[in-house]
């Protein structure tokens, strides 16, 4: 009895086996699409509510990321939660929160609005590969598939897997099913010109849809018999929308999708199905809208449902087959060790430091991701990423550090335009020269051409004092040229030009990412000359020899609109004449600025406090007021003076949705008071001021148009490209 049983029990595994081998194999293949890509789990959701069998899987672009996904063992709720519930506005900036950016990083944003750094390499030009280079993307990919980090074969994935990526040296279609899976989801949707080309080996890749957007016959290959076809590629721009140049781009990369798309679909055979979800309401960039767009993936697969039946399994077979898709094992990986795979002149120790994960400790996938971001964040490298590997048995931690392919020296440009009704300051530019790193320890040497209305020359030397130390020595030479200006019933009587020679000297210290301190040495020669009006005495030639100290406060989250924080400065500067000054006198400038916001509602308060508290500095040292946001009504920098204060309040919130930005509407109160004489600075004597703008962030830097009265009668009309302040 025990041997019919045994021979009985033998006969039934092999037949099951005979049948689940003999059975017919299901290749799934998904289109790319960007965001249109969510209607893929609503394929999935129902393929396996009919209990189809899913034995391989072909991607491309987003169809790649959903299908890398399913295949390394994600369930479809999970699929759909990290679909929805990222941001993915975010991941598509590569520039990390300016929360991560060092003070220094932070005043900088004064002088260079433009995020874009143009290479210089051996006198050549060089420019990124793309807008985007990934670096967000990447590192999401890199958690989502940190599991098969050792699975080096796709086909040793639950389910097979294959990624289509483009060679853009001849436009050859690259099927990509080994290696690092995050990799080749990445290359997989590198959209040309938007994101940066990915390379893999001699090969330089780019989004797979360019060659094969829906891949039907990689499925095939992979063993497929009966191919279930996802079609969610976009549709051609209208007419209406090609006024561009990038309304074309995205065309012509369309029609190259389109036909590839087209040219799988003639291969399908009489069993293989093809899925279309309606998606006409919804664009490649519709991310927010993802919710709305999975329904359509499921309503277009149950309409193929007599269909797919027919490759439906039993419950019992279906359960045999899906239990084989199980997830792989997901959980922290226990480090015991870091290293730096690191391509750079900086020191391995420079980057290391900046890691804050311990050894002999589950990975700090939170922790790990925010200490990249300030890596990332010094703007020396391309990428940096992680990977976990195996050394000797042990799990640890390795620190990819790539440098930019066109540095290492960068030029950068600053716009700025400001035209006040009362007072005239036209374009300037500035254009900056950067070399960086130059040593281990990441100094930095910048070079500074400003040119228009206050045309300049600036130099600086910083200098880190250790791998991981917060102390830095900084050295500039600048020559400026600044316009005081004195007004009666509106006209310039008088307007001298303050020509500037200056070497500064300092030591400081970095706290954290907020803030920074520094002291140091300050000598200058200035001419002082008449350009308009009459000679008031204040023309001398003049020498200072000065030391000061300076703090300096930024947690702002945006500069220029933010939505919470505080920025300020504290500074003493003292004039010596045994230091080469030909005046002794002491100043004190104090300035703060906190904003918060309450839903879309901005709130802005603000004081500054400057001063000559001893002695009488000349003109060369006075302080500026007037603009915009510094006191409207009056022309940008019309008054000038020893001493002043300043009090503002400011209101903010979105005004209408354009372009994927939102222009503000804003409106300031302020009171103030410049004076000459430090007596005549008192509180009741100040000016009202009130004035309203609307602003926007533009890809120039940020963009006002405003008005501004006083109760002094002054009122200006405002126009502002760049730096408002």
């Amino acid at each position: 009895m025990k041997i019919f049983s045994l021979a009985t029990l033998t006969l039934l595994l092999f037949t099951t086996s005979s049948m689940a081998d003999n059975r017919t194999k299901v290749g799934l293949a998904l289109s790319g699409g960007g965001a249109r890509g969510a209607a893929h789990i609503g394929v999935l959701r129902e393929l396996e509510r009919l209990r189809i069998p899913i034995d391989y899987i072909a991607g491309t672009s987003m169809g790649a990321i959903v299908g890398a996904m399913y295949a390394s063992g994600y369930s479809v709720d999970d699929i759909e939660r990290v679909l929805i519930e990222t941001d993915w506005d975010n991941i598509f900036k590569d520039k990390p929160p300016r929360k991560y950016a060092t003070t220094r990083q932070k005043f900088d944003e004064r002088l260079f609005q433009l995020d874009t750094q143009i290479g210089i390499s051996k006198g050549k030009v060089k420019l990124p590969s793309g807008l985007i280079q990934g670096q967000k993307l990447q590192l999401l990919l890199d958690k989502l598939f940190l599991a098969t980090a050792d699975i080096l074969d796709f086909e040793n994935l639950p389910v097979p897997f294959s990624a289509v990526a483009t060679d853009i040296r001849d436009g050859s279609e690259v099927v990509i099913n080994s290696g690092s899976l995050s990799t080749a989801v990445r290359a997989s949707m590198s959209v040309p010109a938007v994101f940066s080309t990915v390379e893999v080996g001699d090969k330089i890749l780019v989004d797979g849809g360019i060659s094969n957007n829906m891949p039907i016959d990689v499925v095939r290959e992979m063993g497929a018999d009966v191919v279930i076809a996802v079609d969610i590629s976009s549709p051609f721009l209208a007419a209406e929308q090609l006024g561009s140049a990038l309304g074309v781009t995205i065309q012509l990369t369309s029609i190259l999708v389109r036909r590839t798309t087209e040219a799988q679909i003639l291969t399908l055979k009489g069993k293989d199905i093809l899925i279309t979800p309606k998606l006409d309401d919804y664009s490649s960039a519709n991310f927010k809208e993802a919710s709305k767009i999975i329904p359509s993936g499921s309503v277009a697969t149950l309409e193929n449902a007599p269909r797919l039946q027919e490759l439906s399994l039993n419950a019992e077979e279906y359960h045999s087959h899906y239990a084989g898709r199980t997830g792989l094992d997901a959980t922290a990986p226990f480090i015991t060790f870091i290293k730096a795979d690191n391509q750079t002149s900086l020191s391995d120790d420079y980057i290391l430091s900046r890691i804050r994960q311990n050894p002999n400790e589950e990975l700090n996938f939170e922790q790990l991701e925010e200490d990249i971001a300030v890596i990332y964040g010094l703007g020396i490298f391309e990428s940096v990423n992680y990977l976990v590997v195996e050394e000797d048995g042990k799990s640890g931690l390795l620190i990819k550090a790539l440098p930019k392919t066109w540095g290492p020296n960068y030029l950068q440009l600053g716009v700025s335009y400001s035209v006040a009704t009362e007072s005239n300051s036209p374009l300037g530019v500035r254009l900056g020269y950067t070399v960086r790193p130059l040593n281990d320890w990441n100094a930095e040497l910048r070079g500074v051409l400003s040119l228009g209305y206050e045309p300049g020359l600036y130099g600086e030397y910083n200098q880190p004092l250790g791998t991981d130390s917060p102390y830095f020595f900084n050295s500039v030479i600048s020559y400026t040229n600044n316009r005081f200006k004195t007004f009666e019933d509106g006209e310039i009587v008088n307007e001298i030009l303050a020509k500037k020679s200056e070497i500064n000297l300092s030591l400081g210290r970095e706290f954290g990412y907020s803030s920074d301190f520094r002291i140091g040495l300050n000598s200058f020669e200035s001419n002082n000359e008449i350009d308009i009006g009459l000679d008031d005495g204040s023309t001398d030639d003049v020498s200072g020899g000065q030391v000061f100290a300076k703090y300096r406060f930024d947690n702002q989250d945006n500069l220029f609109f933010p939505k919470k924080g505080i920025i300020g400065k504290l500074e003493w500067i003292s004039s010596q004449t045994n230091l080469g000054a030909d005046e002794d006198f002491q100043q004190a400038l104090f300035d703060i600025l906190h904003t918060s916001t309450f839903g879309k509602h901005s709130i802005s308060l603000g004081a500054r406090y400057f001063s000559t508290i001893e002695g009488e500095a000349s003109i060369e040292s006075n302080f500026r007021l007037g603009g915009l946001f510094n006191l409207p009504g009056f022309g940008i920098n019309e008054l000038n003076g020893q001493n002043l204060y300043l009090l503002r309040t400011a209101y903010r919130r979105p005004f209408v949705k354009l372009f994927n930005t939102s222009p503000e509407f804003g409106i300031t109160l302020q009171y103030g008071q410049v004076t000459n004489d430090k007596d005549d600075l008192n509180l009741s004597d100040g000016i009202d001021a009130v004035g309203v703008w609307l602003g926007w962030n533009t890809p120039l830097g940020p963009a006002y148009i405003g008005a501004g009265t006083s109760e002094t009668n002054d009122s200006s009309f405002y126009i502002i490209l760049g730096r408002p302040f």
